[in-house]
């Protein structure tokens, strides 16, 4: 009974893990592949410092996102930030990259909703001053539909956590192993 039930288990667990192709699984699916080396050849990668800053971000009820982001950066020096959130807006302006029109192609939602992902970073422009980069997934509460893209600016209904990290640079000559 033993060997049957093990036998069994196996059996499943090679049928779950197999490939989809294997299957007949439809053309619109594809199973996991393994990672390969060499198909990022243009990848470039810089050690950041291991000395790390890291704070937790609490925003309150009207705050804008963006604009704050952007002042705590610029009193706090910040220079190599990335951080995460979730929370929820009341109204938000959120956009997707048209390159064509050197512009973004915006949305304006004002209503309730749940922020479900926030993450970005914040760096520094040519002249020192902080350049925040929001991307935002938002859930809106009267239909459940989903709205995605960049932030460019959400005002918080209720309240919002992020926490960031921020590290300082190493010199430019060193770079990290591709």
């Amino acid at each position: 009974m033993r060997f049957f039930l093990l036998a069994s288990i196996t059996a499943l667990t090679l049928a779950c893990v197999a490939p989809a192709a294997a299957q007949g699984t439809a053309p619109e699916y594809m199973p996991r592949q393994p990672l390969k080396n060499g198909e990022a050849p243009g990848l470039k990668a810089t050690e950041l410092s291991p000395k790390i800053r890291t704070f937790q971000l609490v925003f309150a009820k009207g705050d804008e996102v963006v604009a704050g982001l952007g002042e705590f950066a610029d009193k706090n020096h910040l220079t190599a930030a990335h951080f995460t959130a979730i929370g929820a807006f009341d109204s938000a302006i959120i956009g997707w990259s048209d390159p064509d029109k050197k512009a973004y192609k915006i949305q304006r939602i004002k209503e309730e909703m749940e922020v479900t992902s926030l993450t970005g970073n914040i760096t520094r422009d040519r002249d020192g001053k902080p350049v925040v980069h929001v991307h935002c997934i938002v859930a809106l509460l009267r239909d459940g539909s989903v709205h995605s893209g960049h932030l460019l600016e959400g005002h918080i209904s209720l309240t919002m956590q992020l926490y960031m990290e921020d590290s300082e640079p190493l010199a430019p000559t060193r770079a990290a192993a591709n």
